[in-house]
């Protein structure tokens, strides 16, 4: 019981979303703020930095545009079918977009897979998550009385690093960030005279500080 306890935890955690509502349509987020991006489907880069999205009221669809789910099961389909900003009715296959938002949060595709961007800045992350089916067997007093629960675990795969700029995606290890770094000497100096044991217990720490001495301007 004490396992399924643990997975029931990790299966709550795995939802929570943060976010602050936009109310201006003329000012900036920076680094110092929670990004809060349209809802809609993007299906470039240009648009996430825009944060102009197509709209769930553009899309072609049977579905139900108001449900919770819309956007994750609508980017289950092959295709998704649209009216540009000139109404004319485009189609476009799914794999190939950058990704949506949904309630606030940006979800970035990865080989056909959408994952929410956790930490948004000009070098975001994210975490790639799993869902897999873990049973469990519960054997009562008698050998014949055997039970069994299935539940659906969320496993954590690698980090990863997403460029909002130039659209590039890397591995959050430490050869990935000390790339990252190059950019900034003084931050990168600092970094690389750490021990390998510091960096890695510091990755988030230097991520935040790049980001901090370049911010991104996401329009509300």
């Amino acid at each position: 019981m004490i396992l399924v306890l643990r997975l029931l935890v990790i299966l709550s955690c795995s939802t929570i979303a943060s976010g602050l509502i936009a109310q201006s349509t003329t000012q900036y987020y920076t680094t110092h703020q929670s990004v809060k991006f349209r809802p809609g489907v993007y299906v470039k880069i240009d648009m996430v930095k825009r944060n102009r999205p197509i709209p769930s009221t553009w899309i072609e669809t049977d579905m139900d545009v108001t449900h919770h789910d819309f956007y994750a099961n609508i980017t289950k389909a092959d295709e998704i079918i649209f009216f540009d900003d000139n109404g004319v009715r485009t189609s476009i296959p799914t794999d190939s977009i950058w990704g949506y938002s949904h309630n606030g949060d940006l979800h970035i595709n990865i080989y056909g897979d959408f994952h929410r961007i956790d930490y948004v800045g000009r070098i975001s992350h994210f975490i790639a998550l799993k869902s897999t089916l873990v049973e469990f067997e519960i054997k009562g007093r008698r050998p014949w009385n055997i039970h069994y629960l299935t539940f659906e675990a969320v496993v954590k795969n690698k980090g990863y690093l997403v460029d909002l700029v130039d659209d590039k995606v890397s591995v959050f290890d430490v050869a990935g960030l000390e790339q990252v770094l190059k950019e900034d000497p003084q931050l990168w100096n600092e970094f690389m005279a750490l021990k390998k044991r510091k960096k890695e217990k510091l990755k988030y720490v230097f991520l935040t500080r790049y980001n901090e001495k370049f911010p991104l301007d996401i329009p509300f």
